[in-house]
């Protein structure tokens, strides 16, 4: 029973190898786990270490994408009878880029980190102040414009009832435009403190996670001499 037992165990084991070797493209990554795809005459996906046993020829577009890692693309170019491997090592994403991007466009750095609902309220907000911003000050140059007019007219006028008459009317337009100026002031406020606190939740808040690889691990044990054999796949969860 124990020899039967080794044999198929042996036979599992061996076909395993035998699958492995004859594949035409070997992808590992630094970390594993990694989800990769190939698009190319074929589309095919993975996650590494895998091997695609496929006889793949011509150009394929290779992908390769895991949480809390920039993205990885490269392109392939495989002979489909000739093995080919490639180890992929990804980059870990960071506050400084993740502060960089939300420089240039507020939300963008959370986005990036993969807070994408954050992102997006940081975004909208932002554009909103900013558009506030932008109708407040074009509001306040129009009430400055009609003021600096009337005020010019009263200026010129040489009759003295016709100047008090204006009075009123120069000091209810200068009113108008100190309002206007205020709201510009307020707006322009709004929209850098949502531009500064953007930055700071980009840095402040950005995900801090362990990731970690659970991939299958394909053990072999022999003992002394080959006196036994046996197959050993261990899962992490």
């Amino acid at each position: 029973m124990i020899i039967r037992i080794s044999i198929v165990l042996t036979l599992l084991f061996s076909s395993l190898l035998l699958a492995q070797s004859g594949g035409t493209l070997e992808v590992t990554s630094d970390p594993s786990g990694t989800s990769i795809s190939l698009e190319g005459e074929l589309r095919m996906s993975g996650v590494t270490p895998t091997v695609f046993n496929q006889a793949l020829m011509g150009e394929y577009k290779l992908k390769a994408e895991r949480e809390g890692y920039e993205r990885y693309e490269t392109k392939l170019y495989l002979t489909g009878g000739t093995p080919f491997s490639i180890d992929i090592r990804l980059s870990p994403k960071t506050r400084i880029k993740a502060f960089m991007r939300s420089a240039v466009i507020p939300g963008w750095g959370q986005y990036y980190s993969g807070e994408k609902t954050r992102g997006v309220f940081m975004g909208l907000s932002a554009f909103v102040a900013g558009i506030t911003t932008l109708v407040s000050h074009l509001n306040y140059v129009s009430k400055r414009e009609d003021y600096d007019d009337i005020l010019e007219e009263y200026r010129e006028e040489r009759s003295i009832e016709i100047r008090e008459m204006m009075v009123d009317e120069v000091e209810a337009q200068r009113k108008k435009t100190y309002d206007a100026e205020s709201v510009r002031n307020i707006s322009a406020g709004i929209f850098a403190a949502v531009w500064a606190y953007n930055l700071i939740d980009a840095v402040l808040f950005f995900p801090d996670k362990t990731y970690k690889s659970y991939a299958p691990r394909v053990s072999l044990d022999t003992g002394e001499n080959f006196s036994k054999i046996g197959l050993a796949v261990n899962f992490r969860f």
